[in-house]
């Protein structure tokens, strides 16, 4: 819910989501007017099982597993309300008339607020350009399962910025 980052960092992670369609056979688009109308739930790409959940309106969205999300995890995808081509915005099924709102000067990331107007700021916030993923499965990637959550395993070349450090035992 933040600015764009660059392809390849660990902040595209965080800023991919994948729409998980309700009720259809297939996930996958191939226009954008395909998504409008379809009930998602959105999977944070570095949180798989996971999905983002709505606490009410004016409140923050929240990050849980997806067995506890119930009909606060789904959201229906519409057209942007900035009224661009490219854009969608995603309305709570559960809280009519609210949105997935980013707000730029949000620290805290998203929230789900609720139009009350024509509000050109608020239209432009609750708008998100849909678009191939930042981050894509690599093919020998797989999920791990914790205790409290799943991990996203990953090869360490396909990061950039990484925030580890690779030791080598090197003896002769």
């Amino acid at each position: 819910m933040q600015k764009l980052p660059e392809f390849g960092t660990d902040l595209a992670l965080q800023a991919t989501f994948r729409l998980v369609v309700l009720n259809e056979s297939s996930s996958k688009f191939s226009t954008l007017a395909d998504a409008n109308g379809k009930s998602v739930m959105l999977e944070p790409f570095d949180f798989p099982g996971m999905n983002v959940v709505n606490q009410g309106a004016d409140k923050p969205l929240l990050i849980i597993d997806s067995s506890h999300g119930g009909t606060s995890s789904v959201f229906l995808v519409v057209p942007g309300l900035d009224g661009r081509n490219e854009t969608i915005s995603l309305e709570s099924q559960s809280y009519n008339g609210c949105y997935v709102y980013s707000g730029m000067s949000s620290i805290a990331g998203g929230k789900l607020s609720c139009k009350s107007g024509s509000d050109a700021s608020f239209n432009q916030a609750t708008s998100f350009v849909a678009q191939k993923g930042l981050s894509q499965y690599n093919p020998i990637s797989f999920v791990a399962k914790g205790a409290n959550r799943n991990f996203l395993l990953e090869p360490l070349f396909s990061f950039r910025d990484e925030h580890y450090t690779v030791y080598f035992n090197i003896q002769g």
